[in-house]
């Protein structure tokens, strides 16, 4: 198969296809990712919890960190639902943009939502190993908790950062004309 065949395979999906794909994928990955980290964090505190129990409350923060990142991906589906939405509107209007336009939008909402939600897989997985790693630590060592749990800050900031290079992807592209 050429790359002209492919790029012409390619356009035969329609733009939408594309943005839709970038919204599926960051609400999966997103939950899917967040689903796993809260399976490791609770599992394993549920375990250290029996033999400490005064571990329980600060190590929730982990779970929250998981959830957070669940959100994220929920912000970044709606901000690419929004403009698809409004997009479809503006066809409807008649109000046409060339074709190299709603392609770049198309392309342009997908990227925005696959690397969104492959960022927030990476980082709701590494919290919830991390928050796994404290809350065991915390157990043998209090004094550790803090230290060890500004990495999960860390790990957490890269759904973040994620979020935030969505965002900035999906403001360079509209279907709308002249936008």
């Amino acid at each position: 198969m050429t790359l002209e065949a492919l790029q012409n395979a390619l356009e035969l999906l329609s733009p939408y296809f594309y943005a839709d794909m970038g919204i599926y994928i960051v609400l999966g990955f997103s939950i899917l990712g967040s689903a796993i980290g809260i399976f490791n964090t609770g599992a394993t505190l549920v375990t250290a919890t029996i033999a400490h129990p005064e571990i329980r409350s600060k190590n929730l923060l982990s779970i929250l960190f998981c959830e957070a990142i669940a959100l994220y991906g929920v912000i970044m589906s709606i901000i690419i639902l929004t403009a698809v939405k409004q997009g479809a509107e503006t066809s409807l209007k008649g109000d046409y943009v060339t074709k190299q336009e709603v392609l770049k939008a198309g392309y342009g909402y997908g990227a925005a939502g696959i690397s969104v939600g492959f960022s927030n897989f990476a980082a709701a997985i590494t919290v919830g190993v991390l928050g796994s790693s404290v809350a065991v630590s915390h157990c043998g060592d209090p004094s550790l908790f803090v230290k060890l749990f500004i990495s999960e800050i860390f790990a957490e900031a890269i759904a973040l950062i994620g979020l935030i290079s969505g965002i900035v992807m999906t403001t360079s592209v509209s279907f709308e004309h002249g936008a």
